[in-house]
């Protein structure tokens, strides 16, 4: 499956805070076997929010929205995303028994617990805010703990493929290896090859879903390199 992975809030954007959330859902994913082909960080701004989930739905398989489903002024992420579906805001009953059990202020219930139309709930055991889903749209709250709660429930869902990975390290800069590796990636167009430089060196990641040619590229390289 491909998914497209949308972080909300105005402390990302302004470097306050570090998107481990999106780096912690993308390794998972694609561990899983499955592609995040976009990473996307909008503000608190409802429009903002609604523009983005709507392109994202029409290009991936499923949508990943992190943040703003509290109770403060600024978490506007329900009534973002419907806008994105054309959906009402409703008081959602399942969320707002759950919450009962975490909270006693009942206008910051309500908040909460008025989502999309249709949304199914998932339940958040670490905090109190519970994440939901809509159409191909899932949203979870942006405390990792939490997120990661929710998000690890939504992963079995999606299933498991094949997939494996293997990294070799090379010593020096890009330059030094650039044509021989630009030469196995020709050759091997079926398996992922990622160059991160270092300080004085280069890992050379290779993924796929095909144990044996992701085997036979990195064994390729080594042999050009020599």
């Amino acid at each position: 499956m491909d998914f497209i992975i949308i972080s909300v809030g105005n402390e990302l954007l302004s470097g306050d805070i570090t998107n481990t959330n999106a780096t912690y859902m993308a390794k998972r994913l694609t561990q899983s076997g499955h592609r995040v082909i976009r990473i996307i960080t909008v503000p608190d701004i409802v429009d903002d929010i609604a523009e983005e989930v709507a392109r994202a739905r029409q290009k991936a398989d499923f949508v990943l929205v992190t943040g703003g489903l509290g109770v403060t002024h600024d978490d506007v992420t329900a009534e973002g995303v419907a806008k994105a579906l054309g959906k009402k805001l409703v008081l959602n009953e399942e969320a707002l028994s759950l919450l009962k059990t975490k909270m006693s202020n009942e206008e910051a219930m309500k908040k909460v617990a008025t989502l999309p139309e249709g949304s199914e709930i998932i339940e958040n055991n670490v905090g109190a805010a519970p994440g939901f889903i809509v159409e191909n749209v899932a949203v979870m709250p942006g405390v990792p703990a939490e997120m990661e709660d929710i998000f690890e429930k939504l992963l079995a869902r999606f299933g498991v493929n094949e997939y494996f990975e293997d990294r070799l390290k090379v010593d020096g800069f890009e330059d030094r290896i650039l044509d021989k590796l630009n030469r196995v990636v020709e050759e091997f167009r079926d398996v992922e090859i990622g160059s991160y430089p270092k300080k004085d060196h280069v890992i050379i990641k290779f993924s796929g879903r095909d144990r044996k040619r992701v085997e036979e590229a990195k064994k390729r390289l080594m042999e050009l390199l020599k």
